[in-house]
């Protein structure tokens, strides 16, 4: 088994159309409209059109995408979500 070292999460995008990313985790979903991926940051949406993965390798974290990019949405966990609703109730 291979020990999976935490490299961090790094996204570079190049004129809408390129994204290479680091820090990967899994491929939730993908299909030509949104592709869904698991990051060591939380989950990934990628928006736009004919998206398509033009590399994948999850052993080193790396994926690069490619196609029309519309939006780039990170989305909360919901460990972060019920750990801030915590503390905002607290402190209120």
């Amino acid at each position: 088994m291979v020990d999976k070292v935490a490299k961090g999460h790094r996204l570079v995008m190049q004129n809408r159309e390129l994204i290479e990313l680091t820090g990967i985790l899994k491929v939730q979903s993908f299909d030509p409209k949104e592709i869904v991926l698991e990051t060591e940051l939380g989950i990934l949406s990628v928006k736009g059109d004919q998206l398509g993965i033009k590399l994948l390798n999850l052993e080193e974290g790396l994926v690069d995408l490619q196609g029309s990019v519309g939006a780039l949405i990170y989305h909360r966990s919901s460990s972060n979500a019920a750990r801030r609703g915590f503390l905002n109730r607290v402190f209120r």
